[in-house]
């Protein structure tokens, strides 16, 4: 059971965006780089996608999770440990290592990439300021909150060539099934769309290590 209310997580959004103002423009950027770099393909691309993912995770977990969620969460100092860890994989698996390139899969990948990275980086905000009628202060901004980041990781390791290590899309995975239990909990409907989104990236991405017949299945050029 979740130690606060719907209202007081949107209060705790608000607060925070206020504080890191105008980081979310730097957030943005950095979001969109990799973005291209992952579209556009190479390892050399790959090496700055990981750097720029890695610092993303760190942040979350330091500024987000173990400064604005602390005081309202009990377990707010191990949570943000484990987007540290995340944010340091991503920086050894693609940046140090190199062993994952990046490139427009095309097929049933490529067009799930594409859905879920968009709605990550605009869908999610949209839908909250027009629908439910959230304040712009108080919305979830890629980059800088864990829900959009997770689903935008997700999609970009979508485009990892060849497959990425499983491990990397853990966390983001495990991050969806808690935001399912945050909508659940709190009756955010909305969260429920990044959840499963988030899921369906993962299990494309679980498929891609079980199936053997992985380019037909995830490739239009094939």
């Amino acid at each position: 059971m979740l130690p606060f209310a719907a209202e007081t997580l949107l209060s705790i959004f608000g607060q925070y965006n206020r504080g890191i103002w105008p980081l979310h423009g730097v957030a943005a950027l950095m979001v969109l780089v990799a973005l291209a770099l992952a579209l556009v393909g190479g390892r050399g691309a790959g090496r700055v996608v990981g750097l720029l993912l890695g610092v993303l995770w760190v942040w979350i977990g330091v500024a987000f999770i173990g400064g604005a969620l602390a005081e309202f969460h009990f377990w707010a100092s191990r949570l943000a440990g484990v987007f540290v860890a995340q944010g340091l994989m991503l920086v050894f698996a693609l940046t140090l290592l190199a062993r994952h390139g990046f490139g427009w899969p095309g097929g049933l990948a490529g067009t799930v990439a594409v859905l879920v990275m968009a709605y990550a980086m605009v869908g999610h905000v949209l839908l909250e300021v027009l629908l439910l009628g959230t304040p712009w202060a108080q919305a979830q901004y890629v980059g800088v909150v864990p829900g959009p980041t997770m689903l935008f990781t997700l999609g970009i390791l979508l485009l990892a060539q060849p497959r990425p290590a499983l491990i990397l899309a853990i966390i983001p995975f495990l991050w969806a099934l808690v935001t399912a239990y945050i909508a659940w909990e709190l009756g955010l409907w909305l969260e429920y769309v990044p959840a499963a989104l988030g899921v369906i990236a993962f299990v494309l991405l679980l498929v891609r290590w079980l199936y053997p017949g992985e380019r037909r299945l995830f490739r239009s050029d094939a």
